[in-house]
């Protein structure tokens, strides 16, 4: 069934620029046909291997326990103490600091 609000278009390759899209496309864990629709809309697919990582994850997932428990305690008790609210203002902007610091460590990549 052929969509109405498409366009449709058909586009030849050598066997050479198919391995080609195949292998890059592969590499970004598209399908073909998607990873070519991204490079003509945008002209680059950035492909983060969010692996390398693993540091910036984990101490964001650290800090979210942490939050979860501060919360946890304020939710029975029906308030927060003041140190719990200074440690929740500093796990925000640890929480800054390492979005950062994310970015711009994708932001270089994909330059």
């Amino acid at each position: 069934m052929i969509r109405q609000n498409r366009k449709y278009k058909n586009l030849t390759f050598t066997f050479e620029e198919w391995e080609r899209v195949e292998r890059l496309s592969a590499e970004c864990k598209m399908r073909p046909a998607t990873y070519i629709k991204q490079m003509a809309l945008n002209g680059k697919v950035i492909n983060i291997d969010l692996k390398n990582y693993h540091e910036i994850v984990s101490a964001l997932n650290k800090i979210g326990s942490n939050v979860n428990q501060i919360a946890r305690v304020a939710n029975i008790s029906g308030y927060a103490t003041h140190d719990e609210l200074r440690q929740l203002e500093f796990f925000r902007r640890e929480i800054c600091r390492i979005s950062k610091l994310f970015l711009s460590e994708i932001q270089s990549q994909a330059a």
